[in-house]
């Protein structure tokens, strides 16, 4: 379809289907160089950020630290919101008609009301973040008859984040023009509709903790660590967390009774401990009114609040219990080899899950709680294995392999629910993933295909009744075996898929011979599923380019159903829409020369080197969208691609100097 650059109108109708359709079926396509030609942003940051640290031997056993480290920012921005006409019908027009009238607000009952334009607006704000750590350790390190050794630490941290927010707009910005643009030149009448707001948060996070360290003639190593933690974003009642750990080591390959000459070092190790984790947003065990909200009083908009996030005053840390069985070894010199083996459990697991709309956090502004949602077990097996060569002349050479096997199951769920509903399918579907005991943490959960309907006659004929099937639809198996596929419910739903890899994997190499040098690191994640969250099956949507496949007739396709934009069941989340989302990815290579130091030298340059490198420079896999690696901050929403901007490949170059 070709566009006119001034008014984003197709020059050509449509074929769609075998018909030809014209503009008024797509009046909402705009030209992105229009839009950004009239789009006027403006954010300074200035940060300063530094560390200072201080140290005080008191005997030759006893030393004191301090340290504090710092962040500051102060950014300052302006958004500048022109009267700007895109046409007839167009969702961006911030004016009334082509002659760039205002929009014109009524305020008030029909009869009795104001009218008020609202003109060109200009949006500026000023935001500080502060962030500091205050830190204080007493350290005592003593050996005894050159065989005992004895470390410990008694440590305290304070941290500190704080943050401010300022801003205001105003409106009927003088000549529609951005030599204008302030707030102070609002024109708005009374000053109406010349909004501002204000906020601040902070969050602290204490610490006191103690560790002791013990060693044997360097061959028996035992160390413990106990904790207490407290922070803000928790309340009253469990603001404070205890968490410790105790581990051991074995260097066996310092034994007398050792002799074996191709293993040069071998250690046995185990731990077992506890770590909290209370990442979640600020006073989120508080009910806030934070949503927004507009009433009108008297003919006039009064800026009000609604709820924001419900309250959870039990909410409590997050403790993840692990317990690691471990061998180090290293052969000939050049090969070092580790083995872990864990048992993972995460207890009181926090997120936010989708909850019901009536609680009323789905306003503006509004955000569902955070809960202790479960118990989570992961157990794995970790192998790294590391080669290094190197040669007389100047070759050197290392790669490092490592590869994690890891299995996830959801332990428990809270109680009096059987699952928490996670990420939905389509627009305004039924929830795809779920946090449920016994399965994957955020594991898929839908219809399992089997082929498609070629004909009426097949549908008829089916010993299982699917409503609404006709010629070219998704055939769904029959999971209860009550020969009627249910949409209505979980009858016939059953778990098709999981975010989670089975593997994963990394590979990292490194050379250099005399002044070059080339470094390489892929990753690759294998056995996970992603869901295609992407499509809409609407007039005028892009489409994949398997729909080229899809059935047309008799026998054209069993995989890809017929494409329709009218009722139909191939829309409700199938493995259809589940693929296998393995791929391996070269994240970045680089390639270096350092000039020697004889051409260097006679201009107080002690290093000079040049580079070239790339990142993502490919990826391998069979999913058909832009990219695989779509992670997801909430473990039950992962796995869902919406449409994920892909990474972007980079080609960069430059030079460091030393003097």
């Amino acid at each position: 379809v070709l566009f006119n650059a001034v008014n984003a109108y197709p020059t050509e109708p449509v074929r769609v289907d075998g018909r030809f359709s014209y503009l008024d079926q797509v009046n909402d396509i705009i030209n992105p160089i229009a839009q950004i030609q009239n789009t006027f942003n403006e954010t300074l940051v200035n940060k300063i950020a530094g560390k200072q640290e201080i140290a005080y031997e008191i005997d030759n056993h006893f030393t004191l630290n301090g340290r504090i480290g710092y962040n500051f920012a102060l950014v300052d921005g302006t958004t500048f919101n022109p009267l700007v006409w895109y046409g007839q019908g167009k969702f961006a027009n911030s004016a009334a008609n082509e002659n760039l009238d205002p929009v014109i607000v009524q305020v008030g009952a029909e009869e009795g009301g104001i009218q008020l334009e609202r003109g060109a607006s200009v949006n500026e704000f000023r935001n500080s973040f502060l962030d500091y750590v205050t830190e204080g350790f007493l350290n005592y390190n003593r050996t005894f008859n050159d065989m005992h050794t004895f470390k410990g630490t008694l440590g305290v941290s304070f941290n500190e984040t704080s943050n401010r927010f300022l801003n205001a707009t105003g409106f009927n910005v003088p000549n529609n023009s951005l030599d204008f643009a302030s707030v102070g030149a609002n024109q708005a009448v009374n000053g109406f509709l010349n909004n501002a707001g204000s906020s601040q948060d902070v969050q602290r996070l204490v610490s006191q903790f103690i560790r002791v360290e013990y060693d044997l003639k360097k061959r028996y190593l035992v160390s413990g660590i106990l904790r207490r933690d407290g922070s803000t974003r928790f309340g009253s009642n469990n603001r404070f967390g205890y968490f410790g750990s105790l581990s051991g080591a074995w260097v066996i390959s310092d034994e007398s009774f050792y002799n074996v000459s191709a293993i040069d070092f071998l250690k046995l190790r185990a731990s077992f401990g506890s770590v909290g984790n209370d990442r979640i947003p600020n006073f989120a065990y508080r009910g806030t009114l934070g949503g927004q909200a507009e009433y009108v009083f008297d003919d006039l908009i009064l800026q009000g609040v609604a709820i924001g996030r419900a309250s959870n005053p039990d909410l409590k840390w997050e403790t993840t219990v692990q317990t690691n069985l471990g061998l180090d070894a290293s052969l000939f010199n050049t090969i070092d080899i580790g083995m872990n083996y864990f048992i993972k459990n995460t207890n009181d697991l926090l997120f936010s899950p989708d909850v019901s709309a009536i609680i009323g956090t789905y306003g503006a502004g509004g955000f569902p709680p955070v809960i202790n949602g479960g118990d989570v077990r992961n157990t794995g097996v970790e192998l790294d294995l590391t080669y290094d060569y190197k040669s007389s002349s100047d070759f050197q050479f290392s790669v490092n392999y490592n590869i994690t096997y890891l299995k996830n199951e959801v332990l428990r769920v809270p109680e009096g629910i059987d699952f928490l509903p996670g990420a939905g399918f389509g627009v305004g579907g039924v929830n795809a993933t779920r946090f449920q005991a016994g399965f994957p943490i955020g594991y898929f959960i839908g219809f399992e295909t089997d082929g498609i309907f070629q004909n009426q006659s097949e549908i008829d004929a089916s010993e299982v009744v699917q409503p609404g099937a006709r010629p070219g639809d998704l055939r769904f198996v029959d999971q209860n075996g009550d020969g009627v596929i249910s949409f209505n419910d979980d009858a016939d739903r059953t778990m098709i898929g999981s975010p989670i890899p089975d593997f994963t994997m990394g590979l990292n190499l490194n050379a250099a011979y005399k002044g070059f040098d080339i470094s390489a690191n892929f990753y690759a994640a294998l056995g996970q599923e992603i869901i295609r969250n992407y499509e809409r099956q609407q007039p005028y949507a892009n489409q994949s380019a398997y729909v080229f496949d899809r059935w047309i007739g008799e026998g054209t396709s069993n995989t890809v159903p017929r494409v329709t934009t009218g009722q139909t069941r191939n829309t409700v989340f199938s493995d259809f829409y589940v693929e296998d989302g393995s791929f391996a990815r070269l994240r970045n290579v680089q390639l270096g020369y350092t000039l020697p130091n004889s051409l260097t030298q006679k201009a107080g340059i002690s290093n000079f080197r040049i580079y070239a490198s790339a990142l993502n420079l490919f990826t391998l896999t069979k999913y058909m969208g832009y990219d695989p690696d779509v992670g997801a901050g909430n473990p039950i929403f992962a796995g869902v691609d919406n449409g994920l901007y892909p990474q972007a490949r980079t080609i960069m170059g430059g030079f460091s100097l030393n003097f």
